[in-house]
């Protein structure tokens, strides 16, 4: 019941994003304002929870993790609801930014609760249990919140996350352990503010870069802000009596590369993961409905293999996904506007096993190379790397490949044309992120050994 309680949490989170995304469109209508301005209503959320990852996994190292759990599910709940009355925009804005700090909590802790509950080999299967019931949340929320706008509004995409919220409320109660408490502890509220400034000045930067461009003074004063906050942050951290971060963990070798290995592999996911519509759509010429199915294959495989996988050691499972997953993007890169359909399936398929093999046995890793005592610190800064990676990988997968598509439309390539071309730079880009990552797990598993 304990970990149905943290998949609650981990389910609400990927849920809530994804649902909101095919709403964009009907809200943007309903307060008369432009896709741009309403995508915000994501980003908020995004940026507000990636902020406050390390802040609240430090905060369950002092404090009662059941209280902020629970406290979790009521602040995501209360967000939720006021989102599906908002009158205005502003309110709606706000309201996400609520459940930004709701989802924040949640996802901060569901690992460490995970990894404090379960041990050895059954860690590993219960943190692989957790990313599959993730991956189902964003599988089935587009075609439920679809579902739900089709027969009423888009508000009503808000309910199910008002419904699932309150409900493990109650099982977060009733089930979630109490744990210890540290004495004489605060918590470094320059240090939260100063990472929080500086998260939020790179995912802003991040998310309008396409828009602004690398020479904007936008996009510079972003950079600046954001360099300032992180070294000044360092400088605190060093001298505070409690840190937020705890940068001795960095001194564990399998503890550094074991995080870098999991901001790189978005880097290395999301050429496909971001680019397979565009190559779906505008090469082959198949609908978003026919599009959406051939994606199907890579989440239904990760939740298979995901639950069965635990035989191996945990980085022997990263080093088999990441195989696979190069393996995947080569196959990928040598597509043509003939590609068979059923050889795109198997293609997703296999990109699923991979990530189902790497994905988990990474987060057991970074947990396993963490004292007890600071856990929760361990999977604030497990999420911020995930989070991190997961927005400037799908960045600079859509930099690539428009830029490389530009300059095959100058050199006289047509449309289709350039879009395959531009497809395989991009995968050819993530090949070489495969690589870096397998490096990284190469050097956590020879610090593990010779540890």
């Amino acid at each position: 019941m304990i970990f149905v309680v943290t998949s609650l949490g981990n389910f609400l989170g990927m849920f809530d994003f994804s649902s909101v995304n095919i709403a964009l469109y009907e809200i943007s209508k309903t307060f008369m304002l432009p896709v741009s301005t309403v995508q915000w209503i994501m980003l908020s959320y995004q940026i507000v929870m990636t902020s406050l990852l390390i802040f609240f996994g430090r905060l369950s190292d002092t404090f009662d993790r059941k209280r902020l759990y629970t406290c979790g599910f009521l602040t995501f709940g209360i967000g939720a609801t006021l989102s599906y009355f908002s009158v205005n925009f502003s309110m709606l804005l706000v309201a996400r930014m609520i459940q930004g700090i709701g989802g924040s909590i949640l996802i901060s802790n569901s690992f460490s609760i995970i990894s404090l509950v379960f041990k050895g080999k059954d860690r590993g299967r219960a943190l692989g249990f957790a990313g599959a019931i993730t991956h189902l949340a964003g599988m089935t929320a587009p075609a439920i919140s679809g579902l739900l706008m089709e027969l009423f509004t888009w508000r009503e995409i808000f309910l199910p996350s008002c419904i699932i919220a309150f409900i493990a409320l109650f099982l977060s109660l009733r089930f979630v352990p109490s744990s210890y408490k540290l004495k004489k502890v605060s918590i470094d509220v320059v240090g939260t503010i100063l990472l929080a400034g500086g998260v939020a000045s790179m995912l802003f930067m991040i998310a309008q870069l396409p828009a602004w461009g690398w020479r904007s003074v936008y996009t510079k004063s972003c950079l600046i802000s954001m360099l300032i906050c992180f070294f000044l942050f360092v400088k605190q951290e060093n001298r505070t009596a409690f840190p937020l971060v705890s940068f001795k963990l960095f001194s564990s070798s399998a503890f550094l590369y074991s995080n870098l290995a999991l901001f790189f592999s978005y880097f290395a996911m999301y050429p496909n993961t971001i680019l397979f519509p565009f190559y779906s759509q505008g090469v082959l010429g198949n609908s978003a409905k026919l599009t959406g199915l051939l994606i199907l294959p890579f989440s239904l495989f990760y939740l298979v293999t995901a639950i069965l996988t635990g035989a191996l050691s945990p980085h022997k499972r990263m080093c088999t996904g990441m195989i696979l997953f190069g393996i995947a993007l080569f196959l990928f890169s040598n597509t043509t506007d003939t590609t068979p359909l059923y050889f795109l399936v198997l293609m997703q398929g296999l990109m699923g096993v991979g990530n189902a093999f790497f994905q988990p046995s990474t987060n057991a890793a970074i947990l396993n190379a963490t004292p007890k005592k600071k856990v929760g610190m361990a999977s604030g800064i497990l999420s911020l790397f995930r989070n991190s990676g997961i927005a400037t990988g799908s960045v600079v997968s859509v930099a690539l490949f428009e830029s490389y598509k530009n300059h095959a439309v100058i050199q006289g390539a047509t449309e289709s044309q350039a879009l395959l071309s531009a497809y395989h730079f991009a995968l050819y880009a993530g090949i070489g992120f495969t690589i870096l990552c397998l490096f990284f797990v190469f050097r956590s598993a020879f610090c593990c050994k010779n540890a």
